[in-house]
């Protein structure tokens, strides 16, 4: 077992309800996950309940407890975290392989419910596997759905509000308020220096008001809240106190709209913590705010530009002007950070070959501002269509126009020095594409591939292509656009934002990058 801190073991023989949290990824990323740490102190707060994690190691082993070395089986419930659509084949297999019937109406026991933006999106390819589906934000739903489960109450269950179940209907539910919501403070966390968990997870704010039409968490986690500088400080002060950590992550998809940012940074300063931020949004900053963060440790950032094209950034509303992005660079760079990740994606509606011959003036400011080209890292991805967004009706750009572009983009990073340049396989996009806007027929396809699994296969590109070769079926034909009549399967359910508002942005944009192109 790891050496951990703030480790809950507790008699099995004094509690009512056995939850096993399951994380289908590796210990590592899964305890990166702030929700994981969450619903681990928030059960194990309950007299009434234990909760023990389980991690996916590979396909076939069996997952054991971190805690106990029990399996799933000797568990009262299965709670999934489903953070990304990848995770659904390793959610069947942790099932398959301990012996539990993968289909829920083949299954008594143990309840098997699911959570994450994934799922709560679009539940339906995963509804015939599991029992319940949290659609929503997990705060204002955790109390009701564990004292149900402590009960066994199933009624209660189908009764309570932001849980859906195969073929019903649910309304989304979010944390009103940040400051009244449940914050872990006790979080479990590795003592090896070497993982990443090691640092504690703050959060300082949730959703985002920015509007980019791709970005499933902006439409799906509305509106925009934030945690108060006086709240933060009453988590920093009872969390490092009981973790010992002097690291912190904060945890946000906005941080930079926070209305207390700087005062935030500057306490964490004071009390002399490292700190650092996943991903800095392009915008007007000031030195102050450059130096916090190389105050913090922080020597590199993270930026998302997404396109270096002017005009492809109003067709998907990420509104920022080249001057704030050199000032943010120069600003970084003059305060020290050394390293620069870009991330971008092909594929954006109305994009032509111009518009990423603006690589190179990107590229040229990054470096102006004094980034080295070996310093420099672009990731690129294509733009994969995700449902409750404005482009969730768009097509995934074809695979040969994806290997075009890559290529274009790879040669101009080469000819300005910079060698560290990634992207997505375009297949796992198409994947992605499929599952997040597909309704429950995707469960015929994940049932196949978990007897591939159970056959030999390694649950990679080649199981896909043996899965669907035997349905007739192939990637290529996995995702196609749909017109605007098309009703997504999960509009049964509730809470984001309209579908009328996602049609008039899709029109936006299309109008945009027909006017522009």
């Amino acid at each position: 077992m790891r050496g951990e801190r703030n480790l809950v073991i507790k008699d099995r023989r004094k509690v009512g309800l056995k939850f096993a949290l399951a994380y289908p990824n590796v210990y590592g990323v899964g305890m990166s996950n702030l929700g994981v740490r969450l619903l681990y102190e928030y059960i194990n707060n309950r007299q009434d309940a234990l909760c023990e994690r389980f991690f996916f190691t590979k396909y076939g082993d069996l997952p054991r407890s971190m805690e106990s070395r029990l399996a799933l089986q000797d568990f009262d419930v299965v709670g999934f975290s489903l953070q990304h659509e990848m995770d659904y084949v390793r959610m069947l297999d942790m099932l398959s392989s301990s012996g539990i019937p993968i289909r829920s109406a083949d299954r008594k026991a143990p309840l098997v419910i699911a959570g994450g933006p994934s799922v709560s999106a679009n539940p339906l390819p995963v509804s015939r596997f599991v029992d319940y589906v949290v659609v929503g934000e997990a705060e204002p739903v955790l109390d009701e759905l564990l004292t149900a489960l402590a009960a066994n109450d199933h009624r209660r269950l189908r009764q309570a509000g932001g849980i859906y179940r195969a073929g019903g209907s649910a309304d989304r539910l979010v944390a009103q308020d940040l400051d009244t919501a449940y914050h872990p403070v006790r979080q479990i966390h590795s003592q090896s220096p070497e993982e990443f968990s090691s640092s504690f997870l703050l959060e300082v704010s949730r959703g985002c008001s920015r509007g980019c039409r791709f970005c499933m968490e902006c439409f799906l986690y509305h509106p925009r809240r934030q945690r108060s500088l006086s709240k933060v400080d009453e988590i920093l002060d009872e969390g490092i106190a009981s973790t010992s950590l002097k690291r912190v992550t904060c945890i946000s998809s906005a941080f930079f709209d926070h209305t207390e940012l700087v005062k935030i940074l500057a306490s964490l300063k004071a009390r002399g913590l490292r700190f650092s931020l996943p991903s800095v949004r392009i915008s007007e900053t000031s030195d102050e705010l450059m130096g916090l963060l190389a105050a913090g440790g922080q020597r590199s950032i993270t930026i998302a530009p997404e396109t270096p094209s002017p005009r492809l950034r109003e067709v998907i509303n990420k509104r920022f002007t080249d001057d704030e992005l050199h000032s943010l660079l120069a600003g970084a760079r003059g305060a020290g950070i050394n390293s620069l990740k870009v991330y971008l994606m092909v594929g954006v509606p109305g994009e032509t070959m111009a518009d990423l011959e603006e690589m190179d003036g990107l590229l040229k400011m990054a470096i102006s501002a004094g980034f080295s080209p070996p310093s420099i890292h672009i990731s690129v991805n294509p733009m994969v269509p995700k449902s409750n967004t404005p482009f969730q009706w768009s097509p995934i750009l074809p695979a040969a126009d994806y290997s075009e572009r890559v290529a274009f983009l790879r040669r101009i990073c080469s000819l300005r020095g910079v060698r560290r340049f990634e992207c997505m396989d375009h297949r796992w996009g198409v994947i992605q594409a499929y599952l997040s806007t597909s309704g429950d027929g995707a469960s015929r396809i994940l049932s196949a591939l978990v007897d591939d699994l159970r056959a030999g296969g390694g649950g990679d590109l080649g199981s896909w292509r043996r899965v669907l070769r035997s349905m007739g079926s192939s990637l290529e034909k996995l995702h196609t656009a749909r017109a605007l009549a098309w009703e997504g399967p999960w509009e049964a359910i509730k809470g984001a934002i309209p579908k009328s508002h996602l049609i008039r942005e899709h029109g936006r944009a299309m109008s945009i990058a027909s006017r522009n192109s």
